[in-house]
Parts: structure tokens; C-alpha cells; sequence
């Protein structure tokens, strides 16, 4: 009888290990998808602030206003472009990879840009598309 109590608190241990493998499996699946969202968004993070850092870069540039795109790669990461419109300037910044990029529309005072107010748009205001690609 004594063999059997052992036994059966043997298989309780075990089951109990058992389940708790389990447990810690189900939180490693967890915690991985948790840290490839968080990956994710650390990167679009870094693109966004270096597309608004590429704007504010493109002040401190002179440009000339033609209606073709010149950009210049920013310091500190990201691409500033600049483009002459009838209404003005568009500027375009877009992080290293081009995820993000960001429109301002502006205009140009002995070579300096000023941003417009409500210029801002995250999308290419153009309506030919095909002109939005530097």
C-alpha cells in the first residue's frame, strides 16, 4: 500500500510539471508576438522621427525653386525633398528605408523655406501621383 501512495504522489508531481511546461510554452508564444509588435513599432517609431527630422532639416538648406525634385540626404538619417508648385513649395521627408513620408507644403524667402501653417498632410497632396515620387 505504501508503493502506491509514492506512486501516485510521483504521477501528481509529474502532471503538475507537465502542465507548468505547458504554461511557460503558452507564455514564451506570448511573449515572442509581443516582441515582434513591439519590433514593429520601435521601427515605424525611428521612420516617423526621422521623416519630421528631415523636414525640419530642409529649413536649414538653401533651395532653389524648380519645378523638378531636388532632395538631400539629412544628417542624422532620412531624405529631405524639395519641389516648386504653382502655389508654392512641397517639401517631402521620408525616412532611410521609405516607409514614412510626410508632405509640407511651404514657400521660399531669399532662399529659405517657411512652412506654411496647416501645411502638414501625410499623404502626397498632388493629384498626379505619379509626380509625388522624387
Amino acid at each position: 500500500m505504501r508503493g502506491q501512495n509514492g506512486s501516485a504522489m510521483m504521477a501528481a508531481v509529474l502532471l503538475l510539471m507537465l502542465f507548468g511546461v505547458l504554461l511557460l510554452r503558452g507564455l514564451e508564444q506570448v511573449y515572442e508576438l509581443r516582441m515582434q509588435g513591439v519590433g514593429i513599432e520601435i521601427r515605424r517609431i525611428r521612420a516617423a522621427t526621422q521623416a519630421h527630422s528631415a523636414l525640419s532639416w530642409a529649413l536649414t538648406q538653401r533651395w532653389q525653386a524648380q519645378p523638378a525634385w531636388q532632395c538631400l540626404a539629412a544628417q542624422g538619417g532620412g531624405v529631405a525633398c524639395v519641389r516648386a508648385l504653382d502655389s508654392g513649395l512641397l517639401l517631402l521627408g521620408q525616412d532611410d528605408e521609405g516607409l514614412l513620408r510626410f508632405w509640407r507644403r511651404a514657400s521660399l524667402s531669399a532662399g529659405r523655406i517657411m512652412f506654411n501653417p496647416r501645411g502638414w498632410s501625410d499623404f502626397c497632396p498632388l493629384a498626379d501621383t505619379a509626380q509625388c515620387a522624387p
